[in-house]
């Protein structure tokens, strides 16, 4: 049985801030009966305003997570609010050349979850213990380019790399695209290809006693989905009775232009659908590309279970500063989605790649079980994010060896290994969510 939830603040912040305690007392070990505003939790007016308005971003970030709202309140309620509503991503924040809200922007250090250490502080000034939890990591992989040898042009790009490669100086992507190059034929020979790693990738997750879940495309509509949309189409079949055959999870990878258009994300949903027999319960947005405030609204309305793009791609860590899977809330409708969001919080290509941090193999995986050390601090549940073309000898740079590493890491930390369904159906205290996952826990 739950406790009592007093909130006595203007009308235009009473579901929000409602949700806002709901969310922090879910960390709690025990039902506790909460006052806001209150000498424990003190309300901050000038907060309340600018929520009420539609005002701009608070001034400051306090030490302990708080915001300065101008009042020298500080309110650990409105806070958490503004952190995990994503109010700095409301329209007219910055944008990157993709339309994603970035790192750079934010007011606070995802490496630093602000709504971490406020649930903390929450709970000491509720007088409740933390819920025990375990530490849990999904598991999970975007299906961008299943094949790698889809025709002519990917011979060319390859080309086309390895002289970009050799202009700019960089030895080891050079070396890498030589290697892949050599390599090409025996695949040609074999039927195989470099690109077609699900089973190299489930042999290294079950050694972990791991599952996870394939982000798989349905739609190219934009040069950034990828040159080889025919061949994504020929393939989809094969991909999702390998994943499903294994025992993994499939979800939807919406493409690049889905995140404006909910009539095309609708019709990607089908189209997936109709290749794995049943309801696809998660997404997670390619290139991370959507709108806080509107594209998770439109998951929500599909009927998605879960989603995993809160995420940044040029840095690690908590986005909306929480460890724990959480339901965003709709600005406009006042109210919090169904949909859960599971925080992405690693993923490959920010750590390896020239154009975010281009990190060697080595400090890649320091920099991630830095991460995911945060996480593990309070019993959190996050997500990894592999790409399925880091797993080829020719071509993975030592990111394969990383991935099983930091799988290791997880299990002796005492983490879990799952896939995303698992990962947020097993939270039972989770406020909000009136769905369940369609992939049921099974044993390892």
């Amino acid at each position: 049985m739950s406790a009592a939830v007093t909130v006595d603040v203007p009308q235009a912040f009473t579901g929000g801030a409602r949700w806002a305690i709901d969310t922090l007392l879910s960390t709690c070990a025990d039902p506790v009966a909460v006052s806001y505003p209150s000498s424990a939790l003190p309300g901050s007016e000038a907060a309340w305003s600018v929520f009420a308005d539609g005002g701009g971003a608070a001034s400051s970030l306090r030490d302990g997570g708080t915001l300065d709202f101008g009042d020298g309140v500080e309110d650990l309620v409105a806070s958490t609010f503004w952190h995990l509503s994503r109010w700095e991503e409301r329209a007219g924040s910055p944008r990157d050349a993709h339309g994603r809200f970035p790192a750079s922007a934010a007011l606070a250090d995802p490496q630093e979850p602000a709504v971490d250490t406020l649930a903390a502080r929450f709970r000491e000034a509720v007088g409740s213990a933390q819920r025990d939890s375990v530490f849990t990591v999904a598991l999970t992989h975007d299906v961008d380019t299943p094949i790698r040898w889809s025709g002519p042009h990917a011979l060319r790009g390859a080309v086309s790399r390895v002289r970009s490669a050799a202009i700019g100086g960089h030895s080891s992507d050079l070396a890498a695209e030589l290697r892949g190059l050599a390599a090409a034929p025996g695949h040609r020979l074999r039927g195989s290809d470099p690109n077609w790693a699900f089973e190299r990738i489930a042999e290294i997750e079950r050694s972990h006693g791991g599952r996870s879940t394939y982000y798989v495309m349905a739609g190219h509509t934009h040069p950034a989905d990828g040159p080889s949309g025919p061949a994504y189409d020929r393939a989809r079949s094969a991909i999702v009775s390998q994943v499903l055959g294994q025992g993994d999870e499939v979800g939807l990878h919406p493409s690049y232009r889905s995140s404006g258009d909910e009539r095309l994300l609708a019709t990607e949903k089908r189209r997936l659908e109709s290749f794995v027999g049943s309801a696809v319960p998660g997404a997670r947005f390619h290139y991370l590309r959507h709108e806080a405030h509107r594209s998770l609204s439109q998951l929500d309305a599909l009927g998605f279970v879960h989603d995993s793009s809160q995420g940044y791609a040029e840095a690690p860590g908590m986005r909306a500063g929480f460890s724990f899977p959480y339901c965003p809330y709709d600005l406009q409708a006042d109210r919090p989605l169904g949909l859960v969001e599971l925080p992405l919080v690693v993923m490959d290509a920010t750590l390896a790649e020239r154009r975010y941090l281009g990190l060697a193999a080595e400090d890649g995986l320091e920099r991630a079980v830095r991460v995911l050390e945060r996480a593990a601090e309070v019993g959190g549940t996050v997500a990894v994010l592999w790409h399925n073309d880091r797993f080829d000898p020719a071509y993975a740079r030592g990111w394969d060896r990383v991935y099983d590493t930091l799988l290791r890491w997880v299990r002796e930390r005492g983490g879990r290994l799952t896939t995303s369904s698992e990962a947020v159906t097993t939270l039972s205290r989770l406020p909000h969510a009136d769905r369940s996952g369609s992939d049921p826990e099974r044993p390892s």
